[in-house]
């Protein structure tokens, strides 16, 4: 199968959202039949860099997009090492940098950390129905033989990619993921999680014609299996094949939980902070809705990104305020029944902008006229503001990750 190398352009698209309503069930898959039951054997999951020194931030001003790096050692920043887009994510893995250009834009960057963030390659993103308007990759996660696999929230299915060589990927398969689809076809796949050879994968399942509102209360995590290709089925008798229902609605962001040394167990944000037991399939909350509730997190859209404090017996959040007029920053404590404490406010972000490296705080904040970079100092109650905050990236930060 070829795949075309793409240059960018700005692509208007018209949708139709006043089609009459599906009343039938998803249509058949080609794809293997389903495994019955949860996987066996869950190996070590993928996880983040053990030593961050730098952040990865894309940044954009809705018509144009670029990428920054901050060595965070002395709180500065190469603004514009690379060129980005209008809506793009970073991520790293085994020395590469990888960006993904999602909705209208469809492409997979490859770059050089150790040579100034050069482009070593650039591959269009294209689902295999030539029907799909955008196929709107959304995560990215490569394993230790060079194999990655990119989420589509556009189309049902996640692409494998040779990532080996990163001046040549190559798209070397597709996993079929109809199966897990609701009505539309599509079960709106984002975030991964690579571990060892099953692949989990959230599904949101959501009405794409009525604001991505989710059609079930509760976000699934489905498994695949690397080898065949077939997704697990924990519901066998109920048509198309189910995955394991969360006690949330709409899983938006996975962290490996630092307390499992086996890096086998989840911190999944929904509507709360769950944790997942990946080898047997449960969920406990970390931090219960009705805690995010308490703090006037009522809305399932409000949640948008979090991370483990210094020592992990704290969870820092960014959360949309009731209006989405702004967002602000909380403290929760793991597994305590306590009140999130609010941090911060004013702030404005579109993307997951949030890390934790040591005991700093990192925020990119895209606020009118004070954009850019923000830290606080965890070791001080309140944390304060660390100088040089916001630290300016040339357009305003977009999505952020943490590399060596």
């Amino acid at each position: 199968m070829s795949v075309r190398t793409c240059t960018f352009a700005l692509v208007v698209v018209a949708c139709d959202g006043g089609g009459a309503p599906v009343e039938e069930g998803p249509p058949p898959s080609d794809a293997p039949t389903p495994i019955a039951g949860w996987p066996r054997e869950v190996g070590a999951c993928v996880g983040e860099p053990a030593a961050p020194t730098r952040l990865l931030v894309t940044t954009t001003d809705f018509a144009t997009g670029g990428v920054s790096a901050v060595t965070l050692a002395d709180f500065r920043a190469d603004a514009d090492v690379a060129l980005g887009s209008t809506d793009a994510k970073p991520f790293w893995f085994g020395g590469l940098a990888y960006v993904l250009h999602r909705y209208g834009l469809d492409a997979l960057d490859v770059l050089d950390p150790d040579d100034g963030f050069r482009l070593l390659a650039q591959r269009a993103i294209v689902a295999e129905d030539p029907a799909v308007v955008s196929a709107n990759p959304h995560a990215l996660v490569v394993g230790e033989d060079g194999r990655g696999y990119v989420s589509l929230f556009g189309a049902p299915e996640v692409q494998v990619w040779d990532l080996a060589d990163g001046t040549d990927p190559r798209l070397t398969g597709r996993i079929d993921l109809g199966r897990l689809a609701d009505a539309d076809g599509n079960p709106e796949a984002s975030d991964l999680l690579l571990c060892g050879g099953v692949l989990f994968v959230a599904i949101d399942r959501v009405d794409q014609d009525a604001g991505l509102v989710p059609n079930e209360p509760r976000a699934r995590l489905a498994a695949v299996d690397l080898e065949s290709g077939a997704v697990h089925d924990l519901d066998p008798q109920e048509p198309g094949a189910q995955g394991l229902a969360l006690l949330g609605a709409w899983a938006r962001q996975f962290r490996l939980d630092p307390a499992d040394p086996t890096g086998r167990t989840a911190l999944v944000l929904t509507t709360g902070l769950e944790r997942v037991d990946l080898s047997s399939g449960t969920s406990a909350w970390a931090v219960s809705d009705a805690r995010l509730q308490a703090a006037g997190l009522t809305d399932y859209r409000q949640p948008q990104a979090f991370d483990l404090g210094p020592g992990g017996a704290d969870v820092y959040l960014a959360a949309y305020q009731a209006d989405f007029g702004e967002l602000a920053l909380f403290r929760a404590a793991l597994d305590r029944d306590e009140p999130l404490v609010e941090l911060a406010a004013g702030l404005q972000s579109v993307e997951q902008s949030l890390e934790v490296v040591g005991d700093i705080l990192y925020f990119g904040d895209r606020a009118h006229g004070a954009s850019g970079l923000r830290a606080w100092d965890l070791r001080q109650d309140p944390p304060a503001p660390l100088p040089g905050a916001p630290l300016a990236l040339g357009l305003a930060p977009y999505a952020a990750v943490a590399i060596p």
